[in-house]
């Protein structure tokens, strides 16, 4: 499944509901809506190699690949602007600015 990095949580939370606990979600960049085509496209040219891989790699590859990605709640967003997944935080500047604010 090719989801953008904004929804992967959802789209990981509806597959293990859906007792998929493996399913390979590939994220792409979000937002895609709004972008110039080259944008679009240089962002589908990042992820292709993982697609090629998502559909050709044995069921234990898959699994030790994608089980659990995007499973990590994201706190840290709530808490101090940053938004997590898996063992990587991106911040958020927008968010950071506005809970030192209050």
């Amino acid at each position: 499944m090719i989801c953008s990095d904004e929804f992967g949580p959802l789209a990981r939370a509806e597959s293990e509901v859906l007792g998929i606990k493996a399913l390979p979600l590939v994220a792409i960049p979000h937002p895609l809506a709004g972008n110039k085509i080259e944008l679009v496209r240089a962002k589908a040219a990042a992820i292709v190699e993982e697609i090629i891989g998502a559909i050709t790699s044995s069921e234990a590859e898959i699994e030790a690949t994608y089980a659990g990605r995007f499973s990590q709640l994201t706190e840290r967003r709530l808490d101090g602007g940053a938004l997590c997944v898996d063992d990587v935080c991106a911040v958020d500047l927008a968010l950071e600015n506005h809970a030192n604010s209050g």
